[in-house]
């Protein structure tokens, strides 16, 4: 009982960032999958993304190469798993040989039950010992902040882990489309990853880069290391459209976006400890710079990943 209840703290509260308390101005992201559809979006041939109807709830897709398919991300629960997989019998016939966990978040991995038990599902090596070291009903409280605590969201819900996993990258063959995995490094949580076509130039990047008019949120990890994450990402490969794990698909300016929103907060944070501010107090009444483009449907949320990042950035300087 005493390992679920630090779970359910970890989740909101940044180690040695927050009380056991979560602050007032923070807004869980809404994620309740009920009701939510998904549109099956073409992006290139073969490429396919499907797109929550609800704003922040989550986004998936899947590749179709010449012999099989690649789902990305398996939702939410059993219901939300079997919409993917009827999406994908729309478009193809072809089996899902593979479906790929971006992170070890409920939302993302919950709905790996309903596929094919010859589906081979494959994560970065640091999702599965974070599966592998909490037990499914830890890792539904933790997640059920995200669904007013409504745990029959995934009452249902089954295990099954990941069963091949990588390190820093992986490259799969669909049958003439090559699908790559990219581990650049730690940002929103400590195993997100990215999955890449190469030959469309979209990338699919679960929590790491969140969407169209976004800023990251650097929930429980070091900002200094997500800002060097977000560097290799760069580097590394040139996406013309992103499609995240939650909100609308961006384009690849938002990579830029997201390495210049985290040099400006961890200055900020620099010079806030020199002057020896009230963390505490000073973020309760921060708002984000007009100059960051925000979506509106997503303006409260993104106020309170900004305090939080601010926060714990401040905090890190310790």
């Amino acid at each position: 009982m005493l390992k679920i209840i630090f779970l359910i703290t970890l989740y909101f509260n940044s180690a040695s960032v927050f009380s056991n308390e979560r602050p007032p101005w923070f807004i869980p992201p809404p994620l309740d999958p009920t009701g939510v559809e998904l549109e099956t979006k073409k992006l290139d041939e073969g490429v396919y993304a499907l797109l929550s109807n609800t704003p922040f709830a989550d986004n998936a897709g899947f590749i179709v190469g010449k012999d099989c398919v690649l789902v990305v991300d398996a939702h939410f629960n059993g219901e939300m798993g079997l919409q993917i997989i009827e999406a994908v019998k729309k478009v193809t016939n072809l089996p899902i040989k593979y479906l790929v966990n971006l992170n070890a978040f409920g939302d993302h991995v919950f709905g790996n039950y309903v596929f094919p038990e010859s589906t081979v599902i494959i994560s970065h090596e640091k999702t599965l010992k974070f599966l592998k070291d909490n037990s499914l009903d830890a890792r539904k409280k933790i997640i059920s902040v995200t669904v007013e605590g409504d745990m029959n969201v995934f009452k249902d819900v089954k295990d099954r882990l990941p069963t091949l996993t990588f390190s820093k990258k992986m490259s799969l063959d669909l049958g003439e489309k090559i699908v790559e995995l990219h581990y650049f490094g730690p940002g929103m949580s400590p195993s997100d990853s990215v999955l890449y076509v190469p030959s469309s130039k979209i990338a699919w990047t679960g929590n790491l880069v969140f969407g169209k008019g976004s800023i990251p949120w650097a929930r429980s990890e070091q900002l200094r290391d997500y800002l060097e994450t977000m560097k290799n990402f760069e580097k590394t490969i040139k996406p013309i459209s992103i499609v995240s794990g939650h909100g609308k698909i961006a384009d690849e300016n938002i990579v830029e976006k997201y390495i210049n929103y985290l040099n400006d907060v961890i200055f900020m944070s620099k010079q806030l400890h020199e002057d020896k501010k009230n963390i505490n107090k000073f973020v309760t009444k921060l708002s984000l710079s007009s100059k960051i483009e925000i979506e509106d449907d997503i303006r409260d949320l993104m106020e309170g990943f900004h305090k939080w990042n601010v926060l714990n950035a401040y905090k890190q300087l310790n």
